[in-house]
């Protein structure tokens, strides 16, 4: 069975192993059109794993635009089994929003959904796996600031505008993505012609 993904904000289609083609087609389009310094720092946000070939793709059309560029490719898991517990009495037994565990070098696990003195949470909260991967200019793969790494993270939970909730489990980088991907796929199983606001037509995001 072939499977296919949506690109750049339409409703055309392609065919799920041209993806890194696509990305990085997609990247080139997006930095293009930003008014970034001659060194950026860009991070790159994914719900999967990035295999080496989608990384290899948007890591050259990053650089066609900008070669002096630090590039960071963050990988945001939240299918694991994992959870951490905080056996202090004073807490519910969760490990606070805004702690993180360092698993590795360049791997985290942080809480955006645990212990908070205003407000109760029902179950077990689920920590984010945060994997980052770093290319810099001249030195290739760099070691990660794994503090700024969480601070980034958590700080990206907190600008969900589209909720009446100021607090997010997941950063709005990956949230809206997926929505955008549910919505999408739900209007374009209608059999209908389906366009998008002209505004968001000139505008590329991944899914």
């Amino acid at each position: 069975m072939q499977r296919w993904e949506f690109y750049s904000g339409g409703t055309h289609t392609f065919a799920y192993e041209e993806k890194a083609k696509h990305y990085g087609e997609l990247v080139e389009l997006t930095l293009r059109r930003l008014p970034l310094p001659e060194e950026p720092t860009i991070c790159f946000h994914y719900t999967a794993k990035f295999s080496k070939e989608d990384c290899s793709a948007v890591l050259a059309a990053a650089r066609r635009v900008r070669p002096n560029g630090t590039y960071v490719f963050v990988w945001i898991n939240t299918q694991h089994h994992i959870r951490l517990y905080d056996q202090r009495p004073e807490t519910d037994g969760s490990v606070a929003r805004g702690r993180y565990v360092v698993a590795g070098d360049n791997q985290i696990y942080l809480s955006t959904t645990g212990y908070n003195p205003y407000r109760k949470v029902i179950g077990t909260p689920q920590v984010l796996e945060v994997n980052v991967h770093i290319e810099g200019r001249i030195t290739g793969s760099q070691k990660a600031d794994l503090r700024a790494l969480a601070t980034q993270i958590l700080s990206l939970t907190k600008l969900n505008w589209a909720s009446t909730d100021s607090l997010c489990a997941e950063p709005i980088t990956t949230k809206y993505a997926g929505d955008i991907a549910y919505l999408t796929a739900a209007f374009l199983r209608q059999g209908e012609e389906f366009r998008l606001h002209p505004v968001l037509e000139r505008t590329p995001w991944f899914i």
